[in-house]
């Protein structure tokens, strides 16, 4: 049995087992209340046991389940505050996107590898577009054309940029791509200004203007096609930058 306050495993004479350390106990309590978190076994209200129950229950310390709600705090899974009990926080997509965010300014990867990502990503978007569009999308889609083309300066110019690439997301009806699409926000950011500031807007004008008019037809494969035609076109640019 594990000692609550010295992580001590009693074993039988004769058999060596080692200690429990304070990090594998701390550990364990994340694993184990993680996974009940993520299965939505505790009450409705999200409200958690008191940290002495928990410890009797876990076999652990409360020092022990206190450090493990400060971990399962930062992984953005429980709301801990001062004289009151843990409870499960909603979730919460902004914690996925700045974790994600962070990782991609400071991961080993470059801005072709984003390409590569959104080539399947971007392609089955336009496609789902095609075939579900409004007539009230399909105009939000145009205007954001339309101000691309009339934006003055880099900023204004990335932006709208960006704009048309989320609108494309929020049109498919599916709130996981835009929330996709957000988590490599500031990559494809950085992406933009790389091609824009080299090229000017005309080409990716003309890759959106190609898009828009296949989503218009209806034509999800020409659609596709002129997504593919867009992407490959920025990641010639990239190369380009790069020589």
């Amino acid at each position: 049995m594990i000692t609550s306050d010295e992580g001590r495993i009693a074993s039988p004479a004769g058999i060596g087992l080692k200690p429990l350390k304070r990090q594998d106990l701390v550990r364990g309590v994340v694993e184990r209340l993680r996974s009940q978190i993520l299965g939505r076994e505790f009450d409705p209200d999200g409200i958690l046991p008191p940290e002495g129950r928990l410890g009797e229950t876990l076999g652990v310390s409360r020092t022990v389940v206190r450090e493990a709600m400060r971990i399962l705090g930062a992984q953005g899974l429980v709301e801990v505050s001062q004289g009151k009990r843990p409870r499960v926080r909603p979730a919460d997509p902004q914690t996925v996107v700045e974790t994600f965010g962070t990782y991609l300014q400071r991961g080993d990867h470059s801005l072709l590898d984003l390409i590569e990502v959104r080539l399947p990503l971007e392609t089955e978007i336009v496609s789902l577009v095609a075939q579900r569009a409004t007539p009230e999308q399909l105009q939000v889609l145009e205007q954001s054309v339309d101000d691309m083309a009339a934006a003055c300066g880099l900023t204004a110019r990335v932006e709208a940029d960006a704009r048309f690439h989320d609108l494309l997301a929020e049109s498919t009806g599916n709130p996981l791509f835009p929330l996709l699409l957000t988590t490599v926000a500031g990559a494809m950011r950085r992406s933009r200004k790389e091609t824009i500031s080299r090229t000017g807007t005309d080409r990716a004008l003309q890759g959106h203007r190609a898009i828009l008019a296949a989503i218009r037809r209806g034509d999800a494969d020409a659609a596709r096609k002129a997504m593919f035609a867009h992407l490959r076109m920025a990641e010639e640019d990239l190369r380009d930058a790069q020589q």
